[in-house]
């Protein structure tokens, strides 16, 4: 499939995501070439009404202009052992013809207990619960991996999407 091959990727800094081509975006264009920003809006809408429960609680709208997501995936990844964290974050989907803009942010992971771990925080001998801490040292390289993977995944899950998604499917 070469849907894999040139997907965009992104990567989590201590800016949030960036583009892993070019680290002064905190997007990707996707580029869908011969579909309308119709098109586009509505095979987004489909994808996300599929992909989550309760799509009305997680998703805002301005008709056939941008979906944004605010939404909370479980037990994305792990902080020590037995120690999983859900993983809360926000994308903003734009649409123009044949082009979708993708920009997701980290809000924060969450434990069992509600501890949060924001992206970036001062740490001390006893405070560890930030992706990275303020002199942009990354504090677990598996968790920032782990949440690259979900949303290159969910880039990749999206663009499979729309490529398959008909207008006038034949019933």
């Amino acid at each position: 499939t070469t849907v894999f091959a040139n997907a965009q990727s992104m990567k989590l800094t201590p800016n949030d995501f960036v583009d892993a081509a070019d680290e002064s975006k905190n997007y990707v264009v996707l580029n869908f070439a011969g579909k309308s920003q119709s098109d586009l809006y509505k095979a987004v809408l489909k994808f996300v009404n599929s992909y989550y429960n309760n799509p009305e609680k997680v998703a805002t709208k301005i008709e056939g202009e941008q979906i944004v997501v605010d939404a909370m995936e479980e037990k994305v990844t792990s902080w020590g052992r037995g120690n999983d964290l859900d993983f809360f974050y926000k994308i903003t989907m734009d649409f123009k013809d044949g082009r979708l803009r993708f920009s997701p942010n980290y809000k924060y992971l969450e434990n069992y207990n509600g501890i949060e771990y924001p992206l970036v925080k001062k740490s001390n001998l006893w405070v560890k619960t930030a992706l990275f801490n303020t002199d942009g040292k990354v504090r677990r390289e598996a968790a920032k991996q782990e949440l690259e993977k979900f949303i290159n995944s969910y880039i990749i899950a999206i663009t499979n999407s729309i490529n398959t998604s008909k207008s006038n499917d034949n019933w």
